[in-house]
């Protein structure tokens, strides 16, 4: 269900991610605050007793407040690696095709494979990183497979060549595969799903918190801008979330320009 909700969430733009995040945090905080209060706390006769949650409530608040800063400094720093990891896998496939075209003749066979792998890089395999279960390209699998056995090939020619060539053809394409694990790394939730419902029954706490007493006009404006303040701040989450879906995505382009030697 939360791979489902999360998809969908990748056709939305970015504004309305947040904006139905505020509206329906904000709206289920008054919601669940009155329903808490009629159901419940209308039934507590000692005004003295419903006072001293108030600590609690905080308390509670303080705590969500404080998870969802701790989850939204690790996405924008796997944001950020992700963004590292692409610009130096990019360097490396330059590298590789720098190196290749210097062989003449004898590089042109895996220099169309190294095209033929890039492509299947931004056409296949980056939508297949935004959804979940996110997974790797079985075609660039076999252009990979392919371009590691003609390097093979190639290595003796190339160390005839020039003496650091044939090392040179091996490091850039392992430094290539390592990018595609990144990429991969950078896809995949770090942040367990346990948590976000952990989360949800902290929010559903303090929402049911808000509602000791009678929510009068005034009352229930502020617990809608407390609980919309911190759907916005989930919202972000969600949009960060995978560096490779959304409007807020790192898109393939580098990928693409490095064979065109514009990275």
């Amino acid at each position: 269900m939360i791979d489902g909700l999360y998809n969908l969430s990748l056709r939305l733009p970015d504004l309305l991610i947040l904006l139905l995040c505020a509206l329906s945090f904000g709206g289920l905080g008054v919601l669940v605050a009155r329903l808490s209060h009629r159901l419940w706390w209308s039934r507590v006769r000692e005004e003295g007793e419903r006072d001293a949650g108030e600590g609690v409530h905080n308390s509670i608040l303080a705590l969500i407040a404080f998870l969802l800063a701790l989850i939204t400094t690790s996405e924008l720093a796997a944001f950020a690696n992700a963004d590292r990891n692409i610009t130096q896998e990019s360097l490396a496939i330059r590298r590789l095709d720098r190196d290749l075209a210097s062989l003449g003749e004898d590089g042109r066979a895996a220099q169309a494979l190294l095209a033929s792998y890039v492509k299947s890089v931004a056409v296949d395999e980056w939508p297949r990183l935004s959804r979940r279960p996110q997974s790797l390209s079985p075609v660039a699998d076999q252009y990979m497979t392919r371009l590691w056995d003609e390097v093979r090939r190639l290595q003796p020619r190339a160390a005839a060549t020039n003496s650091s060539l044939g090392s040179d053809l091996n490091d850039s394409l392992r430094k290539i595969e390592d990018g595609r694990i990144n990429r991969l790394a950078a896809s995949v939730n770090g942040i367990p799903d346990v948590v976000w419902l952990m989360i949800g029954l902290f929010f559903f706490s303090a929402c049911v918190l808000a509602g000791r007493h009678r929510l009068s006009r005034y009352a229930m404006q502020v617990v809608f801008i407390q609980m919309s303040a911190l759907g916005v701040i989930l919202a972000l989450d969600i949009i960060i979330d995978n560096p490779f879906g959304g409007d807020t995505s790192l898109g393939p382009e580098r990928i693409i320009a490095a064979l065109d030697g514009k990275v």
